[in-house]
């Protein structure tokens, strides 16, 4: 097997490739391939995740079946967006993540996003059971949490898509409990 062949294999065998065997049209071939997986990667708002981590014991709420807890922001408002999020299941089982959202984002935005990645997370570990599982949301964003229990309108037109989407997200649970909680436990669980 030539080197250009194992170019094709995936990202398992990319470690083992030595770029400067590699023919110019292999190695341009490489680039292309590897700039077209990162485009979609970044057009899917996936982003680069970290491992899972121990979840804070008082993150998860008594009585239901599973808690995500969330906070996002971003460097500069715009701004570079980040985000974080945990979700504590009933049998202990943990997913922590840090998602970077990418350039010109604002705060809110961002807080929207880390709520909609938690949510996407669970959704694809729980698959169907959605519709017979209770969740628990818990975040330091007024607007977000006001904005989902319908407290408050989401007026600007640049969060109203992120809203709906998180909201759409939330009913394919049979129960859902979302609440507010202050910045010291955002910081507490996450850091920033």
């Amino acid at each position: 097997m030539t080197q250009g062949e194992r170019t094709h294999q995936g990202n398992g065998r990319l470690l083992e490739i030595d770029p400067e065997t590699l023919s110019q049209p292999e190695l341009i071939d490489l680039v292309r391939n590897l700039q077209g997986a990162l485009a979609d990667r970044e057009q899917r708002g996936t982003a680069a995740r970290t491992p899972a981590r121990e979840l804070q014991p008082a993150s998860a709420v008594p009585g239901v079946d599973y808690t995500i807890v969330f906070d996002g922001g971003s460097l500069g408002n715009p701004g570079k967006g980040y985000g974080s999020y945990e979700i504590a299941g009933p049998d202990g089982s943990v997913a922590a993540r840090k998602v970077q959202f990418g350039n010109d984002m604002t705060n809110n935005q961002a807080e929207f996003r880390a709520v909609i990645a938690g949510l996407e997370d669970l959704l694809e570990r729980v698959g169907p059971r959605a519709s017979s599982l209770s969740v628990a949301v818990r975040g330091d964003s007024q607007l977000v949490i006001r904005g989902l229990t319908g407290e408050w309108r989401v007026k600007h037109p640049g969060l109203q898509p992120l809203h709906r989407q998180a909201a759409d997200l939330l009913r394919r649970f049979k129960r859902v409990d979302v609440a507010w909680h202050p910045r010291r436990e955002s910081v507490r669980s996450f850091g920033h």
